[in-house]
């Protein structure tokens, strides 16, 4: 049948002309969440009868999926079964070719919708990427059902999205202070959404200013980082230990603030090596996977002029000290990590 935009989806939901199979997974987790909702109230309404409209998850093994969907609609038209957070990934290859066969002939009474609003696109018990065994599976939803992937919008596309929230709560948001919110949140649609739901309460029918983004949006753990790191560029040490203080306030595990920050100057690396060698941001991107986040590199590019290539090196030999520390000895955490701002900002200072 067919792999749908979102655009072809709501269209389809519209029609009323429901397939037995869906298989709704990507990156924007907001969008997946969204869009299962709208999908579960077409197939079973508002108020689904208990006999009819079955949740299961990844604790449910897979004759309890076949089981549900095999059983007969009491009071509706289909019976609809809603599969939340599958961990396909994890399955032997014995239940996937299993699996393969029950979505090649499903019940015409029956609904079954695979819909991913949480787990990413890796196997929560091995950690590894994923094989060919989640393709298999779209595969074959794709052929006896409809598959719908939401991939991460873009910033312009993010910008009118925030706009339209603030005008469905009765209030504006210019594209300028739009762009300074994601700058702040990040890309997650449903951080964004919180803040700006936030920001329209406080704003209470008025224009949102920057002033209001400013004392009210919560920078996310990356974006604290990238200016934490900018702060020890410039030699900046109350800035820096201001920004480490917050994460450390928003109780980010010292192992997530250093392994981030770490990216940071690998980043930086990478770039600085690349340019020695004549090579492009894209050709980094493309060697190592950077895939939609190909903007850091830029970015990476313009903080790497800071620093040699040798301080860059000596910076990431210090990181590396750090996170044995951090892993192998049961020293305070918190002043492992402000010993290793001190050294860094010291380190970028000779540079």
């Amino acid at each position: 049948m067919a792999k749908l935009t979102e655009q072809d989806f709501r269209k389809e939901l519209t029609s009323g002309k429901l397939k037995n199979l869906y298989f709704i997974y990507g990156d924007e987790k907001y969008l997946v969440k969204k869009y299962t909702e709208l999908l579960c109230t077409k197939a079973a309404g508002k108020e689904p009868s208990d006999f009819d409209f079955v949740r299961l998850n990844s604790d449910s093994g897979l004759e309890e999926i076949f089981s549900s969907c095999e059983q007969l609609p009491v009071f509706s038209e289909k019976k609809c079964v809603v599969v939340t957070d599958y961990d396909i990934e994890a399955l032997p290859e014995s239940d996937i070719k299993l699996l393969e066969s029950f979505c090649n002939d499903i019940s015409p009474d029956t609904i079954l919708i695979f819909t991913m609003p949480t787990l990413s696109s890796e196997s929560k018990k091995s950690g590894e990427k994923k094989s060919g065994k989640l393709k298999k599976i779209v595969s074959a939803a794709e052929k006896n059902g409809t598959v719908l992937e939401l991939q991460k919008m873009g910033d312009i596309a993010l910008e009118k999205q925030l706009s339209i929230w603030a005008e469905q709560n009765g209030c504006k948001l210019n594209s300028g202070n739009a762009a300074r919110i994601i700058s702040l949140v990040g890309t997650d649609m449903t951080a964004l959404k919180n803040e700006t739901d936030k920001l329209c309460a406080y704003a209470n029918g008025k224009e949102i200013t920057a002033d209001m983004i400013k004392a009210l949006v919560v920078k996310n753990t990356e974006v604290r980082i990238f200016a934490l790191s900018d702060c020890i560029s410039r030699n900046d040490h109350n800035g820096a230990y201001t920004q480490l203080y917050a994460l450390f306030e928003q109780n980010e595990k010292p192992e997530i603030i250093l392994s981030v920050l770490s990216s940071v100057f690998i980043d930086m690396y990478r770039m600085r090596v690349a340019s020695e060698s004549g090579k492009t941001a894209s050709d980094v991107a493309s060697d190592f996977k950077y895939g939609r986040r190909e903007f850091l590199l830029k970015n990476a590019n313009n903080n790497a002029k800071r620093y040699s290539t040798a301080a860059l090196r000596n910076i990431l030999d210090i990181i590396l000290q750090t996170d044995m520390r951090l892993k192998s000895t049961p020293s305070d955490r918190q002043i492992l990590l402000e010993t290793l701002i001190s050294r860094l900002i010291v380190a970028a200072a000779r540079n």
